[in-house]
């Protein structure tokens, strides 16, 4: 059984080589995700109409939190396939996920720095509510604790120049979004003290922050980068959570829960896209499990096509792939 389920995997990493090889880069933007579809968390990526589901991960542990590095070849994610809450990469050339952390707190909410060359994540212990920023280089040496006063702080988020990372803080009852230098000095709040917000995320030129709201029908806002003029995207009384900017900056992707999640058996979520403008969201993932914590591609992770031939015979191989592993 296990060299049945090694082969398999080996087959879908095969496959997937093959996809970012041949997809033309024409194609619709991509987005990866994280989704308990088969019973489990795995991380996912498909393309903004919904279609071309693939599944990266596919592993019994919960496999969450993806973040990629710019030029799209590899991934980074938060797992607890070795017991623990640790932070991998996977590269997108068949290898193995290579283990980033090996820290006795839980690492989780990886966000991978504009440069290619750190890691922000965050670690602590969930009982104790306490949490700390750090950051490690990609081959896991280096680590900086950029943050050290021992509450809640979670969710990193890189500015697009990389000088600065965004995160949720919550030094008292009253947590929202506060900014600080790479290094880790000149912490500030970005937020009115009367405001909250969670799972910070930059526009592409820096000047805007998109956030969620964590309170009763929580929804999607987006700020000025020092906390000016907030407004709210989502619509009223929809549990909206973990926004994450486009790279053309015209789009926030985000997850869903249309119903009241509190006492609901069969709470759910899907992946949407609403426009930086407002107006009416676009549903894009249509499942009754939880897809969630959505993430774009870079646009590394497309190449030229070949032939329309075999761009054909692979896609109906993926789909072959697809419906087997669900």
């Amino acid at each position: 059984m296990k060299a049945k389920r090694a082969y398999t995997i080996f087959s879908m990493i095969s496959l997937l080589g093959l996809f970012l090889f041949t997809i033309n880069a024409w194609a619709a933007p991509y987005i990866s995700f994280s989704s308990n579809r088969t019973g489990n968390y795995d991380i996912y990526v498909m393309d903004i109409n919904g279609e071309n589901l693939l599944n990266l991960t596919n592993h019994p542990s919960w496999d969450s939190d993806p973040t990629w590095a710019p030029n799209g070849r590899a991934f980074a994610f938060a797992s607890n396939r070795d017991g623990n809450a640790e932070i991998y990469i996977m590269s997108l050339n068949g290898a193995e996920p290579q283990r980033l952390t090996y820290r006795p707190e839980s690492d989780t909410h990886p966000a991978w720095s504009p440069d290619g060359n750190w890691i922000a994540f965050s670690s602590g212990i969930r009982k104790e509510q306490s949490y700390d920023i750090y950051k490690i280089d990609i081959n896991g040496e280096n680590l900086q604790q950029l943050t050290d006063d021992g509450k809640y702080n979670f969710s990193p988020a890189w500015s697009p120049d990389g000088e600065e990372i965004a995160f949720y803080s919550r030094p008292n009852d009253n947590g929202g979004i506060y900014v600080m230098n790479a290094d880790g000095k000149r912490i500030r709040r970005v937020m009115r003290p009367q405001d909250r917000g969670t799972s910070p995320s930059w526009s592409p030129d820096g000047k805007q922050i998109t956030y969620h709201v964590g309170i009763m029908g929580s929804g999607i806002y987006i700020m000025g980068a020092q906390g000016q003029n907030p407004r709210r995207l989502t619509p009223n009384n929809i549990w909206s959570h973990n926004p994450a900017w486009s790279p053309d900056g015209a789009w926030i992707a985000y997850d869903a829960e249309i119903e009241n999640p509190w006492g609901n058996p069969n709470v759910d979520a899907n992946i949407y896209l609403v426009s930086v403008d407002g107006g009416k969201p676009r549903r894009i993932t249509k499942h009754e499990a939880k897809d969630e914590e959505p993430e774009w591609v870079p646009e590394g992770f497309l190449s030229v096509s070949p032939s329309a031939e075999k761009q054909t015979t692979l896609w109906g191989k993926l789909k072959q792939s697809e419906n087997a592993a669900r």
